[in-house]
């Protein structure tokens, strides 16, 4: 949400500033202007990336409302107590427990467990899973950038088109002030774009990817312990090490993993 409230105030910035000068907010509108940059952008970005990776993009602006995020917190407690049943009644009792398991990630480590693989394919499976995600997720980010590479130029073109309309009309100077004005507007669109939505918004995603990553990580090193058939107390105790602070940390400073083990 944050996100968003800096997004628009970016707007209200640059246009307080150009109203502040006395300048019609009119000056700041032209529909050619916006269907040359976005549309223009789009289609480079779809020539570089394919369609769907460019859809997808425009899916991902739900994150900066809801960012995806693994509850770790959550995740340590529910396979603390599978490695709890696994101990008391064998993996094969984990079995009912995969349908209940809505995250695809840890729906196919809980299957791995429950085949009896070794904790070294565990990683190895799950390191590829994680890694196709982080790929997948990361050309989202991409998308954004490139199109704010784009969008600059492509206003420029923008604004010569423009002017190239304005030197055909030159036996009418009375419209040459106002002709030149419309046509740099392209530009502002192209360069306004570029560095207030597409490529701020290509660095937050891949900040998110980046974090999404380090968390798969912890739900990797998880479902290690489990296959190497390590009690709730020490899976516990392990990825605690692993929980940010923010996370970890109970509000009389004490971490939550300690005082599970303390509580155990």
């Amino acid at each position: 949400m944050t996100s968003l409230l800096a997004l628009v105030l970016g707007f209200v910035v640059v246009i307080g500033g150009a109203l502040s000068d006395g300048d019609p907010l009119s000056s700041l509108c032209s529909l050619t202007a916006v269907i040359i940059v976005i549309c223009g952008s789009l289609s480079a970005s779809m020539v570089h990336f394919g369609m769907r990776p460019v859809f997808g993009s425009f899916r991902a602006l739900l994150w900066l409302a809801r960012p995806p995020k693994y509850d770790l917190r959550k995740f340590v407690d529910t396979i603390s107590e599978w490695a709890s049943v696994a101990r008391s009644q064998g993996t094969l009792a984990l079995e009912e427990l995969i349908e209940t398991v809505s995250e695809p990630m840890q729906r196919q480590g809980l299957q791995l467990i429950v085949d009896n693989n070794s904790a070294d394919d565990v990683e190895s499976i799950l390191s590829v899973f994680s890694e196709n995600e982080e790929r997948t997720q990361a050309e989202v980010a991409e998308v954004w950038e490139a199109i704010g590479g784009y969008s600059p130029t492509i206003g420029v073109m923008g604004a010569v088109l423009g002017l190239i309309h304005v030197m055909m009309r030159l036996d009418h100077p009375e419209e040459l002030g106002e002709g030149i004005a419309t046509a740099f507007v392209a530009t502002i669109y192209g360069v306004g774009f570029a560095n207030l939505i597409a490529l701020p918004l290509g660095s937050r995603l891949k900040h998110l990817v980046k974090e999404l990553a380090r968390e798969r990580l912890v739900v990797i090193q998880g479902f290690v312990l489990l296959a190497e058939g390590k009690p709730g107390s020490a899976i516990r105790q392990n990825l605690g090490a692993f929980l940010p602070a923010t996370a970890a940390d109970k509000p009389g400073g004490m971490p939550e993993a300690e005082a599970s083990s303390i509580g155990e």
